[in-house]
């Protein structure tokens, strides 16, 4: 899709589980200086953090402002209304959806779900059949299916981004990837808990987690990734 597309990381400080996660280190390195790295391989226009309006993450926008990372912040509990506010300030035809507590997210495989996003197809995503780890979502969607769906989200849908696409995914053409050739899903890549965080920190010795596909790091089996209606 030739289209200003950016990756949206969505990212807060006050996290009940894990308080101040973005900023904490896995193998020596801020968990949103991971996410960034990672994210900046992808086949975007730029990547910019969709952070709250609120002063408890100012810290956030502060640091990743030092590190030279575009920053957007704005409504602080309705996720949907923050995302047009994004779209509509950066002017985006498209973006793909980046958890901030998903450090190990992989850029070869969003790269695939770009390159599926077209006038036709709206939304691509890895979350339809999981056969991927938690954590290592694939989410592409175009501004303009957004836009359209935004207007019938309900209100506990609002607290998170893509969630009523799924409800709505019959009534628009989308496309899904899968693990052909062997079913990750087991996998928990997530930093929601001290748990997480300490579980990740570990994967950290395998490789370089700034650069290492997950695949390598958790010493599995690398996906072999197929595209379906």
């Amino acid at each position: 899709m030739t289209s200003k597309i950016a990756g949206l990381v969505y990212a807060r400080l006050d996290s009940s589980r894990l308080p101040g996660k973005a900023l904490k280190e896995m193998g020596g390195t801020k968990l949103i200086d991971i996410v960034f790295a990672r994210a900046r391989r992808m086949n975007v226009a730029e990547t910019i953090l969709l952070t709250t309006d609120r002063a408890v993450d100012t810290p956030l926008a502060e640091y990743c402002e030092k590190q030279g990372y575009e920053v957007f912040r704005g409504d602080a509990f309705d996720l949907v209304k923050r995302t047009l506010q994004a779209i509509e300030a950066y002017q985006l035809d498209g973006f793909v959806r980046i958890n901030g507590d998903s450090p190990l997210l992989e850029p070869t495989l969003v790269n695939k779900g770009l390159a599926q996003l077209n006038q036709e197809i709206g939304f691509v995503s890895n979350l339809f059949q999981r056969t991927f780890p938690y954590g290592v979502a694939v989410e592409c969607v175009s501004s303009e299916l957004f836009r359209k769906f935004s207007e019938v989200t309900r209100e506990p849908e609002r607290e998170h981004v893509t969630s009523h696409l799924y409800r709505l995914s019959e009534s628009f053409k989308k496309k899904s990837l899968v693990n052909a050739s062997d079913n990750h899903s087991h996998l928990r890549l997530t930093v929601d808990t001290p748990e997480d965080h300490e579980r990740l920190s570990e994967l950290a010795e395998n490789g370089d987690i700034t650069t290492e596909p997950y695949w390598k790091l958790c010493k599995v089996t690398p996906p072999v990734t197929e595209t379906v209606d």
